[in-house]
């Protein structure tokens, strides 16, 4: 089996209700293999923030927070350095974030990768379009296909994500998952990456279906296209 990486996480910088260092424990705590998390808080324009109206205000409001919060996931990174590999992610809400595609994708120093919530098709296209502009891997994060494009084909999705090397997460709110699901008979025959990750804000019993996600990943093909991000500390956090 490949090295366990679970890098959907939430921490008190956003929504989350456990610091990164109660969600290291939590993890070595499962009693199965964990090589890594993923911090990926929520950034930029949230449901609570304040509202931007120009690129200028976006990186002078979140540019500050974003600089803040690469800087504690780093330090909780030097704390448990040998015991398990910290990466930082973000996830991004499309529909708030979208008008400002040109100031995010500028912002991004430090972030290893990107998670985009609530795509739609549209929004689908237009990151495909724009996936190279972006410095780090980007992905979708719990996205049911048959719901969220409902009026494309599975084939479509697919082929565009591959094209666009934009990578697919394996979520526990998809839990129970079947290996007859349509979709993920789809996905091994193409050339999309994914990642496991288990949305972890308030309760650490999600953590517990980390195994079977994993597990699942491996029975339907998936084990050998898990993708594991590269910390990025070469880069200047300047933005």
């Amino acid at each position: 089996m490949q090295p366990v990486y679970n890098l959907h996480n939430h921490t008190p910088f956003s929504d989350g209700a456990y610091t990164i260092d109660e969600l290291c424990e939590a993890h070595l705590d499962l009693g199965t293999p964990v090589t890594g998390i993923g911090i990926s808080d929520h950034l930029f324009c949230t449901p609570s923030s304040r509202e931007v109206k120009s690129e200028r205000d976006y990186g002078r409001i979140f540019g500050g927070e974003k600089r803040d919060y690469v800087a504690e996931v780093r330090e909780a990174r030097q704390r448990w350095s040998g015991k398990l590999e910290i990466l930082c992610g973000a996830e991004v809400n499309w529909p708030l974030n979208k008008p400002m595609l040109s100031a995010l994708t500028g912002m991004l120093d430090g972030i290893d990768y990107l998670l985009f919530e609530f795509v739609d098709w549209a929004g689908l296209t237009t990151l495909a379009n724009q996936a190279r502009r972006f410095p780090c891997p980007i992905g979708l994060a719990h996205t049911e296909v048959g719901v969220q494009f409902p009026n494309t084909s599975m084939d479509q999705v697919v082929r565009t994500l591959a094209n666009a090397r934009i990578f697919y997460e394996i979520s526990s709110k998809f839990l129970p998952l079947s290996p007859n699901d349509p979709w993920f008979k789809t996905v091994p025959n193409h050339r999309v990456r994914v990642t496991l990750g288990t949305d972890t804000h308030d309760d650490l019993e999600v953590l517990k279906t980390l195994p079977t996600l994993a597990e699942y990943a491996e029975q339907v093909g998936l084990g050998e296209k898990i993708l594991i991000p590269a910390v990025r500390d070469a880069e200047a956090v300047s933005t």
